[in-house]
């Protein structure tokens, strides 16, 4: 009856004055709640809905959390699994009230403490912070960027092996605008120096009087010569009509140089058209010298090709002859081509020769003929024809960047045929966004079966961060795995040097070959950045499901991460194969936990238990 009682009292204060006390005959909100008992001597408070992680995933499929429940809070007793941290239940990884927040599609965690002062983390996206004319200012300790330990010598320690610090870039007028430029304030000048730019330091000590002193090469005079001599180059290689010039140069004196530098320039040839006179940026000798001028393009017609070259303040006419192309053969024999050495694989650096016979040669003159097929140069030096049957033969310089069959187109003349030929498929390839090479294959894979068929062999082996011990493979049965450790390893047991940006492979723990090492998150993000990825097979979580997995291409180049799912933390139980691929990173996140490289709907780095069973994929060292 009492009950009652209060849930009439309350309907009557919602529909009287549009607010409810409890213990509150006078409530100053909405909804004001009274303790009843203040000297613990009661249980207190509001209980929410409580509910597990993954309740609140099973609502997605049924639609259950939308606009309408924008704002609801429930209490999260059981974090939802690692693989139901998804969609609107991505954040829910630990027990805490989550509210829902309908604009983001999501549920949010109530009350962290998390924040920069008193606890590292990771920036889920780029931060922007607008200043406002407001300092900001650090005060005491050091700060490092790209290392967690400043050097105690240095209050800002910046550290990297693939990024520059790049200072303040201004115009010379703006410099100079400068109001009371500290002492040894730096700047990067665009325009100084004839616009080649250059780091510039105020050595003086005097505000009102700056005094802007150079700190780069570029503060050596413009290159300046008192006579460009035309006439007198020498000409290496021949140009002929319709055929891509090759070899071919011109080496121009000059006089009076005055040991300043110069640009790199490209001058395009008239008379006969179609040609480029290139010229790379340099530094002058004092007194006399030379210049050199690669010849590039096709050249239009037979006659004289023209270029109007301007280097130092000096000008003059470089004038190249172009020749009628006579040489002729009957036919070329691409089926009868022979490489030496015979085998070339996708990945690794190749020098050789390519042989290919033809027929009816007229014994004229023949220039240099050069092109680039799959990563390959081929290189046919200039020569003179048999008179009947001979032979071409192509040198051969580079690292085939695709597998699989290669097309070799040959032509001499109005002949051509085409050289077919087999790339091997290699053990590692350098994607999109790195010079770094990935192996093709996974851990404890059967490196003799192509990389890029998912099957059973070829999903490797399972290991606990941190261990080179081989924890399960493909053949282990799918439950529990007696004596499962579960001591994570400590820090440093993959990446000695603790950095991303300059990591060191601890040989004693790490189970990829020599030369390689496992990868860093970075490295990882890397990939998927600047990658396209696309599934291979049928996509079903079973333990017999061998044959899915991911694709991930630029240009040629592509590398096949099989989904072969992960050993649980806690007792090594297999989950997600065929379904999921885990890969280990060798950065720590904390002590206990380390980033890896989560595959499925979408592709990103995450962090978790240091005591999974997840795959390796290793990057060269």
């Amino acid at each position: 009856m009492k009950k009652t009682n209060l849930l009439v009292s309350m309907l009557l204060g919602v529909f009287s004055f549009g607010q409810v006390g409890i213990n509150n005959p006078t409530p100053k909100a909405t909804l004001e709640i009274t303790a009843k008992k203040i000297d613990g001597s009661a249980p207190e408070g509001i209980v929410t809905p409580r509910l597990p992680g993954n309740a609140l995933f099973a609502s997605i499929a049924l639609g259950i959390y939308g606009n309408d429940q924008n704002g609801a809070i429930v209490y999260v007793t059981v974090p939802a699994d690692n693989n139901k941290q998804v969609g609107q239940t991505i954040q829910v990884n630990s027990r805490g009230y989550y509210y829902f927040d309908a604009d983001q599609n999501e549920w949010l965690k109530l009350g962290s403490s998390s924040n920069i002062y008193n606890s590292d983390g990771t920036l889920s996206s780029t931060r922007h912070v607008t200043m406002n004319g407001n300092n900001l200012t650090f005060v005491g300790g050091r700060l490092g960027m790209g290392t967690n330990s400043p050097d105690p010598s240095a209050i800002l320690d910046l550290t990297s092996i693939q990024d520059g610090f790049l200072t303040p870039r201004m115009t010379e007028v703006q410099m100079n605008d400068i109001l009371h430029p500290a002492h040894g304030l730096v700047i990067f000048c665009t325009d100084c120096f004839n616009d080649l730019g250059c780091l510039m330091v105020n050595d003086s000590k005097d505000l009102n009087v700056p005094n802007w002193g150079s700190l780069c090469s570029s503060n050596v005079p413009t290159g300046h010569i008192t006579d460009l001599q035309c006439t007198s180059a020498t000409n290496a290689g021949s140009l002929y009509v319709g055929v891509a010039a090759s070899g071919v140069s011109s080496s121009i004196p000059y006089t009076g140089g005055n040991g300043g530098t110069y640009p790199s320039a490209a001058f395009n040839s008239t008379g006969v058209t179609g040609l480029t006179a290139n010229l790379d940026g340099g530094s002058l000798v004092n007194g006399n010298g030379n210049l050199i001028f690669n010849i590039t393009g096709t050249p239009s017609a037979v006659g004289t090709a023209s270029f109007d070259i301007t280097v130092g303040g000096a000008s003059c006419t470089l004038s190249i002859p172009v020749v009628d192309f006579t040489a002729s053969v009957l036919s070329i024999e691409c089926n009868s081509a022979v490489f030496s050495p015979s085998s070339i694989t996708q990945g690794d650096s190749y020098t050789g020769t390519l042989t290919v016979p033809y027929t009816g040669g007229n014994g004229d003159l023949y220039p240099q003929q050069s092109f680039t097929q799959n990563g390959l140069t081929f290189t046919l030096p200039a020569g003179t024809l048999a008179t009947g049957n001979g032979n071409f033969v192509y040198n051969i310089a580079g690292t085939a960047t695709a597998s699989g069959l290669m097309t070799i187109p040959i032509s001499f003349g109005s002949v051509s045929c085409n050289v077919n030929v087999t790339v091997s498929t290699g053990t590692s390839v350098v994607m999109c966004g790195s010079s770094k090479a990935w192996a093709r294959h996974n851990v404890g894979a059967d490196t003799s079966l192509d990389p890029d068929i998912p099957v059973k062999a070829i999903n490797g082996n399972y290991y606990q961060w941190g261990k080179i011990d081989v924890v399960a493979d493909p053949d282990t049965p799918p439950g529990a795995i007696s004596g499962w450790n579960t001591t994570p390893a400590p820090n440093g047991s993959w990446n000695s040097s603790g950095s991303e940006l300059a990591p060191m492979k601890n040989t004693a723990n790490d189970p990829c070959p020599t030369g390689f090492r496992v990868p860093t998150r970075t490295e990882w993000n890397v990939l998927l950045s600047n990658a396209t990825r696309t599934q291979i097979g049928t996509s079903g979580g079973s333990p017999t499901n061998f044959g899915f997995g991911w694709v991930f291409t630029c240009g040629n180049n592509k590398l096949t991460l099989p989904a072969a799912g992960y050993r649980d933390p806690n007792a090594g139980a297999l989950d997600n194969r065929g379904l999921y691929g885990y890969y280990h990173s060798s950065t720590e996140s904390g002590t206990t936990a380390v980033y890896y490289y989560d595959i499925y709907i979408s592709a990103v780095v995450v962090n978790s238990s240091r005591t999974y069973g997840w795959s390796v994929r290793c990057i060269s060292e």
